[in-house]
């Protein structure tokens, strides 16, 4: 009887605490709700160079929509490698996320990297497209793409060009238009695009491909001249550069675009909350003017979009080194 007696004691107790824990569990896992803490943008090259002006843009809306602070960390080397390392072996929680640019596909095609860049990624979102355009100071003798063309056919391998490091864009993408125009010019690697330009602009490089986006500023403000553009039309900013096509290199449509992933293991709902909100962040009126008065075009998205065009520009990169002929060193 007293051993019935303890049991239905402990059986109502039981329920009592059932009863009490229940109405609080959805608080606690609210309070759980992503994001709880400050997040990392890593950006894989140094500052004041396009992707990271596009992830100080991205920082600041989304910490506004989100009601947490975003802090942009700049991770550089090896072509963007090294940055992109650090986010995928980094906790897939979402916090911690890599603003990608095309440079990502070009180095999973031509180098041996130390994660896998389609299995150990999840896509968040495709951010913008810019067209590619070869830039040169104002001073500089090159005063069209003809000229250099020229020039590179008179002493081959004399004309000198900058990128943001071995097998990022601004490196394959010069190799593919010497390739096209028949030329032959010498690649000088650095960590960021700014630094290459600091470096054209002060007269020891000669040229450099950049986006858009990156140069139409410096083009407004006269610090740097482009002889031509990728794409089917004309930058809205910058009306007067011919396109490729125009200039008789229909093929070449190399555009420099920027995306948002993290580690691959992200809890799909959190995938699902970062796409919604970046997309709604591309959507702002204010953003989509930033990103079109510099050139840009703004993409967004799902992430199977984004997976498309990784898988996509990885091959296209492989036959263009193929082609061309690149060493990557």
């Amino acid at each position: 009887m007293a051993r019935s007696v303890r049991r239905r004691g402990f059986l109502l107790g039981l329920a009592a605490a059932t009863l009490v824990a229940g109405p609080l569990a959805p608080a606690a896992r609210a309070q759980q709700k992503f994001p709880s803490r400050p997040m990392r943008f890593v950006v894989p090259f140094a500052p004041g160079g396009g992707g990271d002006v596009v992830a100080r843009i991205l920082a600041a809306r989304l910490s506004d929509r989100f009601g947490t602070p975003i802090v942009v960390e700049n991770r550089t080397g090896a072509g963007g490698s090294i940055g992109a390392d650090y986010v995928l072996k980094s906790p897939p929680d979402g916090y911690t996320l890599l603003n990608m640019s095309s440079t990502y596909p070009i180095q999973a095609a031509v180098s041996k990297l130390p994660f896998d860049p389609v299995n150990d990624m999840q896509p968040i979102v495709m951010v913008s497209r810019d067209p590619a355009g070869v830039a040169v100071r104002p001073g500089s003798p090159i005063q069209s793409l003809n000229d250099l063309l020229v020039q590179a056919q008179k002493d081959p391998g004399k004309l000198s060009y900058g990128s943001a490091g071995i097998g990022s864009i601004a490196h394959l993408g010069v190799e593919e238009l010497a390739y096209q125009m028949g030329i032959r010019l010498s690649h000088v690697p650095y960590k960021g695009t700014s630094q290459a330009f600091n470096d054209l602009i002060g007269n020891t490089l000669d040229l450099m491909l950049t986006s858009t986006t990156f140069a139409a500023n410096y083009v407004r403000s006269g610090r740097m001249r482009v002889l031509a553009v990728a794409g089917n039309q004309r930058s809205a900013r910058m009306p007067d550069v011919p396109t490729f096509a125009e200039l008789g290199y229909p093929g070449y449509q190399v555009f420099d675009w920027k995306a948002v992933a993290g580690p691959k293991g992200i809890p799909p709902d959190v995938v699902a909350t970062l796409n919604a909100a970046l997309n709604a962040v591309l959507r702002e009126r204010s953003v989509a003017e930033r990103f079109e008065s510099e050139g840009s075009v703004v993409i967004g998205g799902s992430p199977e979009d984004m997976l498309a065009t990784i898988k996509a520009d990885i091959e296209r990169w492989k036959t263009v080194v193929e082609k061309a002929k690149v060493k990557i060193e």
